[in-house]
């Protein structure tokens, strides 16, 4: 049984944050350890409140569980503020965790701001660092980079850029016209994922389900090519699940994965 670490937001429409990482991380038949960072009052139109969690709690969270269960990875999603991302680096750095996939969210899929101005520059200067991969969106990129990113050489860009930071860069293309790609840079070479686009509404939780598979592919011993080729695969076969839930768009369903994926 490998253990994954997830650090995230709750969902409270159930189809993106902590909730899709532990639907994830079950489905890959690994054991999801959690710590939540806020709580989201949702549904599928929108986000009509957010109450931060206290970052000494988020950090008596992690440090409680990592006492008893040392994590294989670690899965960081939705960190709202400084003082949060502060609580969360400070545990990495007692804990001495391993393996750290960093999902970068900035916005809700349905527009609204979900990190302030001083968060981001503490995640680019302090988490970034102490991470092996990030899997920014292409808006997430351009905030971070601050460069437009619209296409595979424009994300090719932006990923080698962000890989000065620290970590693998594995920019998901999602929202590109045309053809889906995930670009994966490792230091060395960019590689390309690339796959027709499914004609679905329902794909909310996607970056979730991409980043939560992507750190239990780690937890497997895979490299950061493969691990992010099988998240590529399984995400897409999660969207090709996806549901309604909802007057908005429904989320993808990763529960619904084949075993072929794991191991």
């Amino acid at each position: 049984m490998k253990y994954i670490l997830t650090i995230a937001g709750s969902d409270s429409c159930g189809g993106a944050g902590i909730q899709a990482d532990i639907k994830t991380i079950t489905a890959l038949s690994s054991h999801a350890l959690t710590a939540i960072t806020a709580v989201t009052a949702q549904n599928s139109m929108g986000i009509s409140g957010v109450y931060e969690i206290p970052g000494e709690f988020i950090a008596r969270q992690i440090n409680t569980v990592v006492e008893d269960v040392i994590p294989d990875s670690v899965k960081i999603g939705m960190l709202s503020s400084s003082g949060i991302i502060e609580a969360v680096a400070g545990s990495i750095i007692k804990n001495g965790l391993k393996k750290i996939v960093i999902d970068p969210v900035m916005k809700a899929s349905t527009g609204r701001d979900l990190m302030d101005a001083s968060a981001l520059t503490l995640l680019r200067d302090v988490l970034l660092p102490l991470s092996d991969v990030i899997t920014p969106n292409l808006h997430e990129a351009e905030v971070l980079t601050g460069a437009r990113v619209r296409n595979p050489s424009e994300m090719e860009d932006a990923a080698r850029e962000l890989k000065k930071m620290g970590p693998d860069v594995i920019i998901t293309g999602g929202h590109l016209d045309g053809d889906c790609i995930d670009l994966l840079y490792d230091g060395n070479r960019a590689y390309l994922y690339q796959d027709e686009r499914i004609k679905t509404e329902n794909t909310h939780g996607t970056g979730c389900v991409f980043s939560s598979s992507l750190a239990c592919f780690l937890a497997q011993g895979k490299s950061i090519i493969e691990a992010a080729g099988l998240a590529h695969d399984f995400t897409r076969r999660a969207i090709e699940q996806g549901y309604p839930c909802g007057r908005g768009p429904g989320p993808v369903l990763p529960a619904a994965i084949s075993s072929q994926l794991i191991n």
